[in-house]
């Protein structure tokens, strides 16, 4: 893009990328101010739909005023197309922000996405559904103020009284903050976006998404299906009235959740306060219960196997719709790009068996770093149970002290003992307080697991239970074949 692209508008530099847009610092000459530039990608001049879409987006953020909205400040058209000029953030995006510092301070997370909520509350009013609530779309000013983004494909209400949405053929949103009734193609309104704003609040108490999968409509099912976990089976220490905030936010069923985003707002300063007398959790998602109790069926029930086929045919047509709306994400400002991961030296390894002598068959722990899946290391073999014989122990594991300058993202092990149980660790001695990285059950063969925000440079294979076949003499144990690290470096300052 030139320096030339408007006579008010003075372009500086590109702040932001997405498929559908890019975004540029510039400055208004007339009003000598900063501000942003957006503008509808060049191959994309030609597609009047997208072209349409992007003049909606106009329409539709001019409706609004809101401290915790990005404002619109013009709007225009030249030889290089239509062009929106917003309010100039000066800040990050949550995303961004999170990537690199890991789960926010549960009370900070509150206030985050309070602001969100009453930002949203506000559009809600005037008949718009934002549709698109992600971490990606809410800007961190310097002083710690949220403000809301890209109201690219939010949508009108049909009517001020419709509790319901304008219907429509195409999934469009995040599959990661995406409602169930999204993913199914039903009605939506404020409520949805009160949905992924609840997991938004999630993923800032924990550093991550709940819900990850292979492909966005995998995502799609499990936020259809899978009941949203405790986020303080992550980090224990999150208040009980933030995490049921989280919860009833996102529940599945749309009656289950706040019933506005004024309410999720006063709801999570209440946990502030300590004034909790008007908030309630639904009877299906008693705090009180474990989380196991509290995995229930999914709000919809009793589907044919015709109609599950029909949701299903229809969420695969979706997906291949919603290729042309993935593109509106991370338009604003796009997140730095990620380092990729390498592999990372270990630079030593040891056996850790803390309450039985200190090590585990320390003599064989180099066969788990050899690079040869001929040799492995064992676990002592039990007698009685795959729960270490009986004997009251935690696990016992291999401690790893890995390449300096480097952030764990990744973990690779091979292992010949399919059914035995294993958790990834920061180095500590049980019983441990804080969340695991990690944890799976070996399958046989190799497995790759993705780390938390948190890993250090010493990390601990901790196995939890051992194989669940005995060997001739009945007596139980574990192998590891083969275990790799990957990693990026970590950010300096």
């Amino acid at each position: 893009m030139s320096d030339t692209t408007t006579t008010r508008y003075r372009v500086e530099r590109q702040i932001g990328r997405g498929g559908m847009a890019t975004v540029w610092r510039a400055h208004d000459t007339v009003l000598d101010r900063p501000v942003a530039l957006k503008r509808l990608r060049p191959s994309l001049l030609d597609d009047q739909e997208a072209v349409d879409r992007f003049r909606r987006e106009a329409e539709t953020v001019a409706r609004l005023a809101h401290p915790g909205l990005v404002h619109l400040l013009d709007r225009g058209e030249d030889d290089e197309g239509p062009f929106l000029v917003m309010e100039l953030v000066d800040g990050e995006d949550l995303k961004t922000r999170i990537r690199r510092d890991g789960p926010l301070e549960p009370r900070e997370a509150a206030r985050v996405c309070a602001d969100v909520a009453r930002a949203l509350d506000h559009a809600h009013h005037n008949g718009i559904v934002h549709r698109d609530i992600k971490s990606q779309n809410v800007l961190l000013t310097r002083d710690g103020q949220a403000k809301l983004t890209d109201f690219g494909i939010a949508r009108l209400m049909e009517g001020q009284h419709d509790a319901g949405l304008t219907r429509t053929g195409m999934l469009v949103g995040s599959s990661d903050y995406l409602a169930p009734e999204q993913a199914e193609g039903q009605p939506i309104d404020g409520r949805t976006d009160v949905y992924s704003l609840g997991i938004v609040l999630w993923e800032c108490l924990t550093g991550k998404l709940p819900f990850p999968a292979d492909s966005f409509l995998g995502v799609a099912m499990r936020h259809v299906s899978d009941p949203l976990p405790d986020p303080r089976s992550v980090r224990p220490e999150i208040p009980s009235h933030i995490a049921a905030c989280t919860l009833r936010a996102a529940a599945k069923h749309p009656g289950h959740r706040f019933d506005s985003a004024a309410r999720f707002a006063r709801a999570l300063m209440e946990t502030d306060s300590g004034d909790t007398a008007s908030f309630t959790m639904p009877p299906d998602m008693d705090m009180s219960q474990s989380d196991t109790q509290r995995r229930r069926r999914p709000a919809r029930r009793g589907r044919s196997l015709t109609e599950l086929a029909a949701l299903l045919a229809a969420l695969l047509v979706a997906a291949g719709a919603f290729v042309a709306y993935q593109a509106l994400n991370d338009e604003m400002p796009a997140p730095p790009p990620q380092p990729a991961a390498r592999a990372l030296t270990i630079d030593s390894v040891k056996s850790f068996d803390p309450q039985g002598g200190d090590e585990e068959n320390p003599g064989e722990v180099s066969n788990a770093t050899d690079g040869t899946l001929d040799t492995a290391w064992h676990t002592e073999r039990y007698q009685t149970t795959p729960d270490f014989g009986g004997y009251s122990k935690d696990g016992v594991g291999l401690q790893l002290s890995l390449q300096k300058g480097f952030r764990p993202t990744e973990m690779t092990i091979t292992s010949d003992t399919p059914g035995a149980t294993f958790e990834v660790r920061n180095a500590g001695n049980p019983p441990f307080t804080d969340a695991p990285l990690a944890k799976g059950t070996f399958r046989g063969g190799s497995q790759r697991v993705s780390l938390g925000p948190g890993a250090g440079g010493t990390i601990l294979l901790w196995i939890t239970q051992l194989g669940p076949t005995p060997d001739a003499d009945g007596k139980y144990s574990a192998d590891v074949q083969e275990v790799s690290v990957k990693g990026v470096p970590n950010r300096r300052g």
